[in-house]
């Protein structure tokens, strides 16, 4: 009698399959991994059960073995389905030397049962046909070939296993392999579950939101733009069920009868990868011959969310003024007057507005019309351009200048502006004098076209630092986000005391708060209502850190009273030390009326680079 090697689900026991079901009631032995095996599943069962959790191989098939040889019916029972991170090989291996024959009965993989909960598809036409199951790698290397900065660059929905405790490691992979940091993420604990719980996020905030939720272990992560909201999802539809599709028990229509509407979800994307790029596209257009161009360009991109419209369709159904958002790319298959005149009611200002392109139809020239830097349509012509072997005519000053786009430079480097007419102003001021004397203390490996560096501040007229300079006054001051607050309070300390004492504390050291991109703290403070607020108020991240990580910070004066009040022996200095990647500390801590802060310094250096 064989062996029965058989997959328990996820969880809930009524997601066992009937075999398995039935041959664990039938079973003389069962042998389970564990505690991720639920108890119902066991505990009605007349067999002999073995938890397998603290046995060594040895152990395990010496009880199968010896099972087996007296005739006995045993259920290797394993978590979720045994084919992924379950080690059966092993044991595979020691019953066929044994000579004890053995079947394998699969189970439902938590990575499907979260895709399930989520009531989401994996693989969806136009966005991705491939699921990765993968992990990274810890105690277990992973091959190089399959480290997740390698796996990221396929742009596939990755499930991932034994990797929550990584939460860090994890996102700056992804990210260093070309996930957006706007990619949907799904982190599901214990998935089915009665305890289940589930943290949504984008890639960008994926790892404090686990932080803050206290999840360590027990959980699988999704990642992928199949998890986007169904409004967000524009894949082409499955050729199955096209009613032009013709397969083996249905005959397709034809393309007349079959097209119920001119609009079609594309999915389309830069072959630079480029993020000043919309990642939404709508093409619009007049003639055939625009339609044309528009149906061959959508596909020849790929990883953008891309609709087509008539002109007609445009204006009957006041679509443009629906769509009308940064974010979005038009791109008008036109006369340029007619988009002009079309669109002249919506502008608001270059802040807002979204990116608008206009081509001829035959492709030879693809205009910059709008938003060319911050709303991306300078990139959208360019590739626009080389898709269709035509011409960008972009007609920036800046750009036409061989100068930097001050705007598009100061978000890729993470530069916060004092306020935003001084950003137009100092772009200005670049263009109508081809330079603009630059004063930054900060790192610099190189500057862009037009910024002079000097040494003086008071005779910049574009100031880079973190820090308050009060005697100058420049045209811009671009403040780095490079500091993390760590905060230490008593309980109930009052919002408007916490943020009195932040603000009295950066004002001592000149520090603006621009140039902060988290607070830190313990965990134990992760519902402490002047925290959360200040968060709020200033639009910053929090990073919570566990008693456990924080004193593997050593502070120069450990506070017995912490110790005692939440197992620490500090708060604010190790927990901007945390929060900044474990970078220097830049002022030590300073205690006033229950409140304790430090400012943690990350390593920033200035370079050239104008796109992300």
């Amino acid at each position: 009698m064989p062996i029965a090697f058989v997959g328990a689900g996820p969880g809930d026991p009524a997601l066992i399959t009937l075999k398995g079901h039935q041959l664990l009631q039938e079973a003389d032995v069962v042998i389970y991994t564990g505690s991720l095996v639920p108890k119902d599943l066991i505990s009605h069962l007349s067999a002999l059960i073995y938890n397998s959790a603290g046995m060594t191989l040895e152990q395990v098939i010496s009880i199968m073995v010896s099972a087996a040889k007296s005739g006995r019916r045993v259920v290797r029972l394993h978590t979720g389905d045994s084919a992924i991170y379950s080690a059966i090989r092993e044991q595979i291996e020691c019953l066929r030397k044994e000579n004890i024959p053995f079947e394998v009965v699969p189970g439902v993989t938590a990575g499907f049962a979260a895709a399930a909960v989520l009531g989401r598809e994996l693989t969806i036409p136009g966005i991705t046909q491939t699921v990765i199951f993968s992990r990274i790698g810890g105690r277990t290397p992973v091959p190089p070939s399959e480290e997740l900065s390698r796996l990221a660059k396929i742009q596939a929905t990755l499930i991932l296993y034994l990797s929550v405790g990584h939460i860090r490691q994890v996102q700056e992979a992804l990210l260093a392999g070309g996930y957006s940091s706007d990619t949907p993420v799904e982190v599901i604990e214990k998935v089915s579950w009665p305890t289940q719980r589930i943290v949504s996020g984008k890639l960008g905030n994926i790892a404090i939101k686990i932080e803050q939720a206290g999840i360590s272990k027990t959980a699988v992560i999704l990642v992928g733009k199949v998890l986007s909201e169904p409004e967000h999802l524009h894949g082409k539809r499955s050729l199955l069920y096209d009613p032009e599709f013709s397969h083996g028990y249905r005959k397709g229509l034809s393309h007349s009868n079959a097209e119920a509407s001119s609009e079609h979800s594309l999915d389309c994307c830069s072959s630079a990868n480029n993020k000043a790029i919309p990642q939404n596209i709508t093409f619009i257009y007049l003639t055939p011959g625009g339609k044309s161009l528009a149906y061959r360009l959508s596909e020849l991109l790929s990883n953008k969310h891309v609709l087509i419209y008539s002109y007609s369709e445009l204006v009957e159904n006041q679509l443009i003024k629906k769509k009308w958002q940064r974010g979005t790319g038009f791109v008008f298959i036109m006369a340029a007057g007619i988009v002009i005149r079309t669109i002249a009611p919506l502008l608001k200002s270059k802040l807002n507005d979204p990116a608008v392109v206009v081509m001829d139809e035959a492709g030879h020239h693809a205009v910059s019309l709008l938003s060319g830097h911050l709303g991306g349509a300078n990139e959208l012509a360019g590739m626009l351009a080389l898709k269709a072997g035509g011409q960008a005519v972009i007609t920036t000053a800046s750009d036409t200048l061989g100068l930097v786009a001050l705007d598009m430079w100061a978000g890729v480097q993470d530069l916060v502006p004092d306020d935003r007419s001084a950003l137009k102003n100092a772009s200005a001021a670049l263009v109508a004098s081809c330079s603009l004397k630059t004063y930054t203390d900060c790192q610099v490996h190189s500057l862009p076209a037009g910024l002079n560096k000097i040494y003086d501040p008071g005779k910049a007229r574009l100031i880079i630092s973190p820090y308050l300079i009060p005697e100058v006054k420049p045209i811009l001051h671009l403040y780095p986000r490079i500091f993390a607050l760590g905060i230490g309070c008593n309980r109930d300390t009052p919002s408007q005391a916490l943020e009195r004492a932040v603000k009295e504390f950066l004002k001592r050291h000149k520090v603006s708060p621009k140039a902060l991109f988290t607070l830190a703290s313990i965990d134990a403070k992760n519902n402490e209502t002047c925290l959360l607020a200040l968060g709020q108020k200033w639009d910053l991240d929090i990073r919570f850190f566990t008693a456990e990580q924080l004193n593997t910070v050593p502070v120069k004066e450990p506070s017995h009273y912490a110790m005692e009040a939440v197992g620490a022996y500090g708060v604010a200095e190790p927990s901007a030390i945390l929060a900044v990647d474990n970078g220097k500390l830049r002022f030590q801590k300073e205690k006033t009326n229950g409140i304790t802060l430090a400012l943690g310094e990350r390593a920033f250096t200035l370079t050239k680079n104008q796109i992300l």
